[in-house]
Formats: C-alpha cells, structure tokens, sequence
C-alpha cells in the first residue's frame, strides 16, 4: 500500500502537476491521523472493556465478601443481644435476695452475660482492592466511598468489644476469683459443655449485695447495649451497599 501511495507521488511530481500533488500529500496526511484516530480510538474501547470487565468482577467479589461479613455480623449480633438481655436480668437482682434461684440458673446467666465474643471482618479483599487502586474501577460513587471507609466502620460497630474486655479482665474478674467459681460458669455454656464442675459454690449473695459488682455489672451491660446498637447500624448499611451491589450488577 505505502508502495502504492509512492508511485502516485512520484507520477504527479513528474508531471509537474504540483498542485494536485500538493492536495494528494494533504488528503493522504489526513488519512494517517484518521487512521491513527480509528486506532487510538479502538484501544481505548479496549481499555474501556478491560476496566468494566474488571469493574463486574470486582463488584461480584465485593458483593461475596459484604455477604459473608453480614452473616458474620448478624450471628455475633444475636449473641450480643442475648448477652444483653442476660445482663439485664443480672442487674435486676441487685439487692435482693437470690437464695431463691439455682445456682445453676444464676450460673449460666453470668457466663452468658459476661462473655467476651466480638466480631471478627473478613477485609483482606476490601483492603487489596484499596492498596491496588483498583477501587477506582468502581463508578458507583456512593459504594466506593463505603468501601474506602469500611475498616473505619468496622472499628466503629466493635470498639465497645474492647471496653468490655477491660472491665471483664481488669476489673470483674480479679474481683471475683474465689468468691464466683468461674468453672461452673464456663461449664454451663453449650460452647464448654466438655469443662467439669467447679469445686465450690459461688457466692451469689455476695455478689448481688456488692456495689463494686453492681457497678461494673452496669458498665458492662452498658457497652453492651451499644455494641448491638452499631452492629446494627453496620448489617443496615452493608445491606443497603449489596442492594446496590445488586442494582449495578443488573446494569451491566
């Protein structure tokens, strides 16, 4: 072809037809950048393609991992909650007189309501796709911001998690070690059914008598309260991200 184009070139300046092979010159100038154009133009298609090809997978495995980290969300909430509700019956029985419950009653309320479970993220996805950069493959506005500050949001929805975990070990705890057997408390959980009985009672008379106890029975419940009050938020918002997870994914 440029073969071609040279021939024709050549005829026209032999002629002296200067004119005509000015316009020749002109007419194939543009036909290179128009050329150029066509080709810069389809690998930007390409590009384009490549990047909404990505954009759709990384939208699946978000969607993946938003779905894992909820149901993680909602078992630790129900927990939550029923640590809660058990701490609140606790704290009703302050200065009165227990002698009339089980101890094992009392046993498994205290185990339940003092535990320390907390949730746990699966963000190691989220955080590659931030140090990556490829977050910027997202057009969704609104679900790359909270991508960007999920880590932030899951300190948010389980920080209470360690304010409880200092009064248990700081301060409840030390307080009661042989005044309330921790093994009958741990051994009436389902999760350490496997543990023995402890070798003596635990002196709940003590305990529902003590205001150190009651206080920090209070605190604790407290935090807990808040605990399950943002984990909620949290399973609201990730929802609401794999809605719109969803409504892109249907776009595509």
């Amino acid at each position: 072809m440029i073969k071609f184009f040279r021939k024709i070139r050549q005829r026209l300046l032999s002629e002296n037809k200067f004119s005509k092979y000015l316009l020749y010159a002109i007419g194939e100038i543009v036909l290179v950048v128009i050329g150029i154009l066509i080709a810069l133009s389809i690998n930007n298609w390409n590009e384009s393609r490549k990047i909404r090809n990505a954009e759709v997978e990384i939208l699946y495995n978000l969607k993946t991992v938003l779905e894992f980290n909820l149901e993680g969300l909602k078992e630790i909430n129900k927990q939550h909650t029923s640590e809660f509700e058990d701490g609140m019956h606790l704290l009703h029985l302050f200065g009165t007189n227990v002698s009339n419950i089980s101890k094992s009653k009392l046993d498994s309320l205290t185990s339940n309501a003092f535990s320390g479970f907390s949730f746990e993220a699966k963000d190691g996805y989220i955080k590659s796709l931030i140090a990556s950069n490829k977050i910027d493959y997202l057009q969704n506005a609104e679900l790359k911001s909270f991508i960007s500050s999920f880590e932030s949001m899951v300190i948010d929805a389980s920080q209470e998690d360690g304010f409880v975990r200092r009064l248990l070990n700081e301060r409840l705890w030390p307080s009661t070690d042989g005044k309330l057997s921790a093994l009958n408390s741990i051994s009436s959980s389902e999760r350490y059914k496997e543990f023995p009985k402890g070798t003596y009672s635990s002196d709940y008379q003590w305990f529902f008598n003590n205001r150190e106890m009651e206080d920090l029975t209070a605190n604790i419940v407290a935090w807990k309260k808040e605990n399950v009050i943002d984990e909620q938020i949290f399973m609201d918002k990730i929802e609401i991200m794999i809605q719109s997870i969803n409504a892109e994914l249907k776009e595509k």
